[in-house]
């Protein structure tokens, strides 16, 4: 019997892998037996676990933050899947292994574990560089850190919303200075006010990205069947019989990984001792010429981690990934023969990436346009005999639709009474939508080990296309606050939302409950999130860096008003172009080998630069595996990449804690 995505109702247990028959041999689709017989009826989503997720919040986000805050090394947020959550997940599964067999009553079941998993994800997401590390800075620097000469009192402070923000500079100086608690009575009455509403604020944020991923989730889960290769492994390590950590080749993965690990890290303290140098090769310091000199940093890493998550990837994926990174560097150095780089977009690869992930979104929505036709027509009683029945029931629909609406209208209300224009509002957050979309489209259909957009952000988008000039100072001004929750799309929270759904398929959870297990994972994250950051900084000193750069582009627009950037907005139409193009070719030509996700990704080469080398080492391996070995071969070997990844993540991850305990150098497997 096949077994697909959706809800499987026999017993025993079919294969773990199936081969995906769009392309005959060249991709994988993951479709486990992944019901457990044993919790058919079980709803997962239990108080238990949800309490056991909460109370693990504080520690895994001060582990981020403080890690952040004192050493800014090994940042398990800047990876798609957080290792942190990962090890934290592993140690709960070998003790849920001692509670089957002392109290087997107790032991949890997969949903649980999976909804533990789903909300540490979350929160950890919220936690990262991209998001909480921003906004806390964000609340304080636009006070501290105004000078005479940057003039920021006299050009913006009017138009800083006092309830988003913190002016006591008596406060800050503990704040920034530290070597005090920030258990005292002044710290805490300045601080709540902008806690209260960025957490509210915050929470409604992603409130209407879980309404969209419920309106989104039949289609891209059920229908189009993506592979969400970033879930895998927590699928496998929550299996309540043990299976994986039953397979040899698992450990002889984390052998190989985690002996990496443990050779470098003992050479960091004793340098006589031997390095296995799997992080020293550039071969950007052989091209000294122009223009081949334009290729700048190009790493030669091999990363297990790294390795291993683009083994999960389908062989068109990890092809396009590292194929279009070499594509991006070519146009780089194609751009400095012919002297681009007199144009104020170059390097064009910022503005092309923007177009990229917007044209995924967009054709991402396209391809789904039956079942929203569907959905609406259901929404408003009628049907369509064309279209087949769950296309057309609206009872899963009304709610989240709904909630979307309402979401967006108080998104509307607390911008507008931050100052924001009401097209800019409507503007500001249609392109924040989309490209968070764009990114949980990638992560769902490639799961790429990394992804970063710090250049494919709205505000750039905005005053590329429009300028600085024509927006108004107040509008301007939320959309520098605005800078703290998208800085860049490291860790992302839509894609880790639409995983849980993901995640309640393959557990057969209930969709209702994984809602609210999200939101108190969100709710509670962003409390913990101030909370670490807060102690860590009034203890050592706050580190600003991250909270600064949304005010100096608020002065630069300010003190130099720009039109629209024309070579800009025509390298963002042709990365949407392109991009379309590629859809297009896919969609003729079921073998074509690149995929537009490849071309979005490699867009970010600082951040997918530490990574593409390793995903050429381990599209090289599957393609070998699957062409003289077959699936049997492949079923065989896959266990030894997971444990790539685990044994990085534990080996790398135990560093990073010795780290944070006795404060001292460690070796550090990522940055």
């Amino acid at each position: 019997m096949h077994v697909a995505f959706g809800r499987v109702r026999r017993k025993t247990a079919p294969p773990l892998w199936s081969l995906k028959s769009r392309s005959m041999a060249n991709t994988l689709k993951y479709s486990p037996d992944l019901q457990e017989t044993s919790q058919v009826d079980h709803p997962g989503v239990t108080f238990r676990a949800i309490l056991l997720g909460l109370i693990l919040i504080p520690p895994n986000t001060y582990f981020i933050m403080a890690n952040h805050l004192r050493f800014w090394s090994t940042l398990p947020t800047t990876m798609s899947l957080i290792y942190n959550v990962v090890v934290t997940l592993v140690v709960l599964t070998c003790l849920n292994f001692l509670l089957k067999l002392l109290l087997p009553r107790f032991a949890f079941r997969q949903g649980e574990l999976l909804t533990v998993y789903v909300i540490l994800s979350i929160s950890s997401a919220i936690a990262g560089h991209d998001m909480m590390q921003t906004v806390v800075p964000v609340i304080p620097n636009g006070f501290w850190f105004a000078t005479p000469e940057n003039e920021w009192q006299q050009l913006f402070w009017r138009y800083l919303p006092s309830w988003m923000t913190l002016s006591d500079l008596s406060v800050l100086q503990d704040f920034y200075d530290g070597d005090t608690s920030f258990y005292r009575q002044r710290y805490l009455m300045a601080w709540w006010k902008p806690i209260l509403w960025w957490t509210i604020f915050l929470s409604v944020l992603i409130w209407v990205m879980i309404c969209i991923d419920l309106l989104l989730r039949k289609q891209w889960i059920d229908r189009e069947r993506l592979t969400y290769p970033i879930v895998r492994l927590p699928i496998e390590l929550t299996h309540t019989d043990g299976r994986l950590f039953k397979n040899k080749m698992l450990w002889a993965g984390f052998a190989i990984a985690g002996g990496i690990d443990l050779i470098n890290g003992i050479h960091a303290f004793f340098p006589t001792f031997p390095e296995i140098p799997v992080r020293k090769a550039d071969l950007g310091v052989y091209f000294n010429e122009k223009p081949w000199s334009a290729i700048g940093w190009t790493p030669v890493y091999i990363l297990s981690f790294g390795v291993g998550l683009a083994f999960l990837m389908p062989l068109e994926m990890s092809f396009s990934l590292w194929f279009f990174y070499l594509f991006w560097k070519g146009e780089r150095v194609l751009g400095s023969a012919m002297g681009l780089q007199v144009l104020p977009a170059f390097p064009y690869d910022g503005p092309q990436g923007v177009g990229a992930y917007l044209g995924i979104a967009c054709f991402g929505l396209y391809g789904g346009r039956r079942h929203f036709y569907g959905m609406f027509r259901g929404l408003m009683g009628k049907r369509d005999e064309n279209l087949p029945p769950e296309m057309q029931d609206a009872t899963d629909y009304r709610w989240p639709l709904a909630g979307l609406i309402g979401g967006l209208l108080f998104l509307f209300i607390f911008s507008h009474r931050g100052g924001m224009a009401v097209w800019m509002i409507a503007l500001y957050f249609a392109i924040y939508y989309l490209l968070a979309l764009g990114i949980t489209r990638v992560r769902a259909e490639v799961g790429p080990p990394t992804h970063e957009m710090f250049v494919a952000n709205p505000r750039q988008f905005i005053i590329d296309s429009l300028g600085s000039r024509m927006i108004p100072p107040p509008s301007l001004t939320m959309m520098s606050l605005y800078f703290a929750f998208n800085r860049g799309y490291r860790a992302h929270p839509m894609p880790h939302t639409l995983e849980a759904f993901k995640l309640v398929e393959v557990a057969n959870m209930r969709a209702r409950r994984m809602v609210v297990a999200l939101m108190c994972g969100v709710f509670f994250g962003i409390l913990a999130s101030f909370w670490a950051y807060l102690v860590v900084s009034y203890d050592i000193g706050a580190n600003p860096g991250l909270g600064s750069g949304g005010y100096n582009l608020l002065r630069s627009w300010l003190y130099y008003p720009t039109e629209t950037n024309i070579p800009a907005v025509a390298f963002m139409g042709v990365g949407f172009l392109f991009t379309g193009f590629l859809w297009w070719l896919r969609t003729r030509f079921p073998m074509f080998p690149f995929h537009p996700t490849g071309y979005a990704v490699a867009s970010s080469m600082w951040t997918f630069g530490w990574l593409w080398f390793s995903v050429l080492i381990s599209w090289g391996i599957k393609n070998l595996v699957l062409r003289f070995g077959g699936i049997r071969l492949y079923h065989k070997v896959l266990p030894l990449f997971l444990g790539l990844i685990l044994g990085q993540f534990i080996v790398g991850g135990t560093w990073v804690l010795i780290r944070l305990i006795w404060r001292i150098s460690v070796y550090s497997f990522y940055r």
